[in-house]
């Protein structure tokens, strides 16, 4: 029997937020990530024929997936809707973790389904694509997540339509310590935990602190960049939800982290570390950190900021 040709894209965990950019900025860690694979079939439209990791909990229906709306949103795109494609799914990241893991899919299915079809769209073209597919679970459209898995490195959101996503520099040796305690946090019911509206006084200091972010990553001061990592919007509406926060936090930046938070809606948290060493020392704190509080599930990750954001792994095209 003849292999259909196929392709498989992989795009990794991202923090979304960063602390300070409440959907402004994102960055994307090297491992661990979700592998989609795309290839033919004869007849026209879109099928989940597959999903691994996940526990039988995600959708397969079509139009209630993330990665088969974000095929079918690159075949919109570049006018091919009269082909049929057959998606496969790897889970390599928690559901609800607050690691990206919709946008990671959303993302490998667009990259993969644009190279099955020669289609070449560009980054522009295949971040709104993705964020088809990411739009799925909250029912709008937030591409902290999604631009850094696609792009890599840290990336600055603009609210624009469509939205533009903007490399900004990544200091060398950057490294992220993360923690995803054994809980699940929707992001839908997490955005619904924020205030409507945010006092003038703390908006000013929020928007501050994230033009000096950016300031601090282009002259990689690491000063500033600490003084810049602090959320007075998201984070204590959401932080009473998981167990220990405060106690984490502190625990990673006493073992040498520049900053500490929530990663995206959470319940996973990340340390900013100025190199991996560091960040081995930071994860194993805030491990501490967690059990101490009770929470003994905690998966632990260490990575470098990823600088390619999402690829292709298999073509056999």
């Amino acid at each position: 029997m003849i292999e259909r040709p196929s392709v498989r894209a992989f795009a990794p965990a991202t923090v979304g937020n960063v602390i300070c950019g409440f959907d402004v900025f994102g960055l994307a860690l090297e491992a661990p990530g979700d592998e989609v694979e795309v290839r033919h079939r004869a007849e026209p439209g879109v099928v989940i024929i597959a999903i691994h990791g996940d526990g039988g909990r995600i959708p397969t229906e079509s139009d209630r997936n993330v990665a088969s709306v974000a095929a079918r949103a690159v075949l919109v795109e570049c006018e091919k809707q009269d082909v049929g494609l057959e998606v496969e799914i790897w889970k390599g990241l928690p559901l609800a973790g607050g690691m990206g893991g919709s946008a990671a899919s959303s993302v490998a299915a667009a990259l993969a389904t644009d190279k099955l079809v020669g289609a070449g769209l560009s980054k522009e073209a295949l971040l709104r694509c993705a964020l088809k597919g990411e739009q799925k679970p909250t029912g709008s459209i937030h591409p902290d997540n999604v631009a850094p898995a696609l792009h890599g490195g840290i990336v600055m959101v603009r609210p624009d339509a469509p939205s533009v996503a903007i490399d900004l520099p990544v200091p060398e040796g950057v490294a992220i310590a993360l923690v995803h305690p054994h809980l699940e946090l929707e992001t839908k019911a997490m955005r619904e935990a924020l205030a409507p509206d945010v006092p003038l006084t703390r908006a000013v200091a929020q928007w501050a602190d994230c033009a000096a972010l950016v300031v601090g990553l282009y002259e990689e001061d690491w000063d500033l960049i600490s003084r810049a990592l602090v959320d007075r919007i998201a984070q204590p509406a959401r932080s009473p939800f998981i167990p220990g926060f405060a106690d984490v936090c502190s625990a990673a930046v006493e073992a040498g982290a520049v900053g500490a938070g929530l990663s995206g809606s959470g319940p996973s948290m990340f340390g900013f570390c100025k190199n991996i060493g560091t960040a081995e020392v930071v994860a194993d704190a805030m491990m501490r950190a967690f059990g101490s509080g009770g929470l003994e599930a905690v998966d632990r990750y260490v990575s470098l900021v990823d600088p390619g954001g999402a690829r292709i792994v298999k073509d056999t095209t």
